[in-house]
């Protein structure tokens, strides 16, 4: 009978040496398998945190322009120009200001305006590209065409095509069916 239950100890012995043989051996697969998936989880972090530094420092520049497309007090390209000109003392200078004409997104409007100056210096003409670029509104210039001055060499007369950029206001008057009036193939046409 004591062999029998030495037996019977042995086999239970073995069986739990056994079973816990299995459980270390999964418990190592266990921990083997969740070091590689924090590896990758640790991979995907640093990427997801280099994406978050750059959409950060892409929607401040977004809210920026947003800003400037929501500061514009002035209606129209003319009145912009005029007031930019005016601060610069450059109004005699202007030989003509001819609107161009309105293109309509979906909810936008870009104004545009063409600008002959005649006579103006090179000092003159980057302060000028300053303020347009500085305005409070959004003001983006398209083109620009410089030819030497026939009385002065040293001065310059300048063609710009200048587009002002701002929200369609919320007042604005829509036709039936509410929908805002898109002209022509390209959107051109006076919307107010």
């Amino acid at each position: 009978m004591r062999e029998y239950l030495k037996e019977k100890k042995d086999r239970y012995l073995l069986s739990v040496l056994i079973i816990l043989f299995v459980i270390s051996v999964g418990l190592i697969i266990l921990l083997s398998t969740t070091k590689r998936e924090f590896g990758g989880l640790k991979s995907q972090y640093s990427e997801i945190s280099l994406l978050k530094d750059d959409f950060i420092t892409l929607k401040a520049k977004t809210d920026a322009v947003e800003r400037r497309k929501k500061l514009t007090k002035i209606s129209g390209i003319i009145p912009a120009l005029d007031d930019i000109f005016s601060s610069l003392g450059l109004k005699g200078k202007i030989k003509s200001i001819r609107p161009v004409g309105n293109r309509v997104t979906a909810n936008n409007v870009e104004d545009d305006a063409e600008v002959s100056i005649e006579k103006i210096g090179l000092n003159e003409m980057v302060n000028l590209f300053y303020k347009i670029e500085n305005a409070p509104m959004l003001m983006v210039l398209k083109k620009a065409d410089m030819k030497t001055s026939f009385e002065k060499s040293d001065l310059m007369n300048l063609t710009l095509t200048i587009s002002n950029i701002y929200k369609i206001p919320p007042n604005l008057p829509l036709p039936k069916g509410g929908i805002i009036p898109l002209f022509g193939k390209e959107g051109r046409g006076e919307i107010f």
